[in-house]
């Protein structure tokens, strides 16, 4: 648990990102984080088991988001502890008075005293999708340094602790907003993050016009029952439009076809070729028309 909170200053250096957007997909969004300025105060007070992160949510209008990256802030009372390992990073699709289990974890962090260390999450397997805000980042403590001042640990802001946007995971006791046990900033935990349907933007005169063939954005997106896929053929084309899961294994086809110039739509109910339900999670839609081939990614919550 939780037991002494020691007034140690320090600055957080923030380690440099260089990102690619692929094609297809919904730019990075700004961080999302509640800390101002560098860590101030380090938190000598874990023991194993024990977790302390974040509550983050996104704009309304954002979601569904896929997570990107994480940041932990990490240092010690006079810097240049060693690296440490620890048990964890973990995502959780809710906040309090209870996360539930998380959707995703990043086992084995090692962390750099005096940063803010940076975790890429999309090696893990599959897309971290969270469908509504809020959510909760938080490190997982595999090394105890409670009582001990020359020893690493996670560092809040030092200004005023935001009640319901920060988390302790307390043995004894499970899930504690952290101000009610005597933090008295935010932790300096962020997450990067993009939208899973970001839309097209674009005026559907101008592609029948200017490109052999367009797959419209899913509607709705993210679906529960049934989501429609609009294509447009500025020519009579032949259509595969198929739907692929993340391990790239085809799940069902929509349409094969000759269709002719003009919009034209497809639905799928979330189900497999033989009528099996899908399991919820991301999947592709990929249509071919001729020498045109496009992508769309849909959410299938159920």
């Amino acid at each position: 648990m939780i037991r002494i909170m020691l007034p140690f200053v320090m600055l957080i250096a923030t380690l440099s990102i260089t990102s690619a957007v692929a094609v297809g997909q919904c730019p990075e969004e700004p961080p999302l984080q509640n800390y101002a300025g560098g860590g101030m105060v380090v938190c000598p007070c874990f023991i194993p088991g024990e977790q302390a992160g974040a509550i983050l949510d996104a704009p309304a209008g954002h979601y569904p988001i896929e997570i990107l990256r994480v940041g932990i802030g990490w240092g010690s009372q006079f810097g240049g502890a060693p690296q440490s390992l620890e048990q964890g990073i973990h995502v959780y699709a809710a906040g309090l008075p209870n996360p539930g289990a998380p959707i995703a974890t990043l086992p084995g962090p090692v962390l750099n005293d005096g940063f803010i260390n940076v975790f890429d999450l999309e090696p893990l397997p599959g897309d971290i999708i969270v469908n509504s805000g809020p959510f909760t980042v938080t490190l997982e403590f595999l090394n105890s340094n409670s009582g001990d001042p020359f020893a690493p640990s996670m560092v809040h802001d030092g200004n005023t602790c935001q009640a319901g946007k920060n988390v302790v995971f307390a043995i004894p006791g499970g899930w504690f907003d952290a101000c009610i046990l005597g933090v008295t900033g935010d932790w300096v935990v962020y997450a990067i993050y993009r939208q899973v349907d970001c839309g097209s933007g674009i005026d559907q005169e101008m592609i029948a016009s200017s490109h052999p063939a367009f797959l419209m954005r899913p509607q709705p997106n993210p679906f529960t029952h049934e989501t429609q896929f609009e294509f447009i053929l500025s020519e009579r084309q032949h259509v595969d439009l198929s739907v692929y899961d993340v391990r790239g294994h085809l799940v069902t086809t929509l349409v094969s076809g000759v269709f002719p110039q003009g919009s034209h739509a497809a639905a799928w109910t979330g189900e497999e070729a033989d009528g099996k339900p899908v399991a919820p999670g991301i999947y592709f839609v990929t249509m071919e028309a001729g020498s045109f081939n496009t992508t769309q990614r849909v959410v299938f919550s159920k």
